[in-house]
């Protein structure tokens, strides 16, 4: 049986980790689409060398992970605005500070 503390680590890890490669997937996918269409100056392009990276770290991770962040981007709006919206809604009251109301 391992320490919870322990579990608890690991856990903050791998979402810490799952967390990067989904922004080195996200914003290497969107580099790519945006500077597809550039103004190119030989073969010492450096946009051309910074898409040739972003293309093999996507190679790298695997064929479909770019097709995954893509399907994936439109559930980032819904999640923030869940997490917005139940921080507003759940607010300290006084209740919840447990001062009593004697009157």
């Amino acid at each position: 049986m391992q320490h919870p503390i322990f579990s608890k680590i690991q856990k903050v890890t791998a979402c810490s980790m799952i967390f990067m490669l989904l922004l080195v997937v996200l914003f290497s996918t969107f580099y790519i689409a945006a500077e597809n269409n550039h103004d190119c100056t030989g073969d010492d392009c450096p946009i051309c060398i910074c898409i040739r990276q972003c293309e093999a770290v996507l190679h790298q991770l695997g064929d479909g992970a770019a097709h995954q962040a893509i399907l994936i981007l439109p559930v980032f709006p819904l999640l923030f605005s869940i997490v917005f919206f139940s921080y507003t809604f759940t607010r300290e009251t006084l209740v919840s500070m447990k001062i009593r109301l004697n009157h």
